[in-house]
């Protein structure tokens, strides 16, 4: 059975640009891992890119770096995942094991007006 661990602290509700609430500390992460990132909503015509990132900073991600970009179009009427796999490089540069290092999401961009929700979690 694969652990669990969230990246973000529960489903988040997003109105506007900027780091999606809750901080994942990496710092002892070895081996593969797989992020999941559900959304949750999107209002038809509705848009947003978000960013997973990686930080290995004392002062947590003034070096932080974007280590996937996804870009999401409402109508999300259902819950849908994203699958972002180690193995299949499709996260390069992660700085897990390393100390400090830790995982966010954030927001990139976000058509105005609108209710984002999402959450993101790690499997290992």
């Amino acid at each position: 059975m694969a652990e669990i661990v969230d990246i973000t602290t529960g489903d988040q509700t997003v109105t506007a640009t900027g780091a999606v609430t809750g901080v994942l500390d990496t710092a002892t992460f070895t081996g593969d891992y797989t992020v999941k990132v559900r959304i949750f909503g999107l209002e038809d015509g509705k848009s947003a890119v978000i960013a997973l990132q990686d930080t290995a900073s004392g002062t947590p991600f003034n070096d932080a770096i974007d280590v996937a970009v996804f870009h999401v179009k409402g109508k999300v009427t259902a819950e849908a995942d994203i699958v972002l796999n180690k193995k299949s490089y499709e996260i390069p540069g992660t700085r897990y094991g390393v100390t400090n290092s830790k995982l966010r999401f954030n927001v990139r961009s976000l058509t105005s007006d609108s209710n984002l929700k999402i959450r993101g979690w790690l499997e290992r």
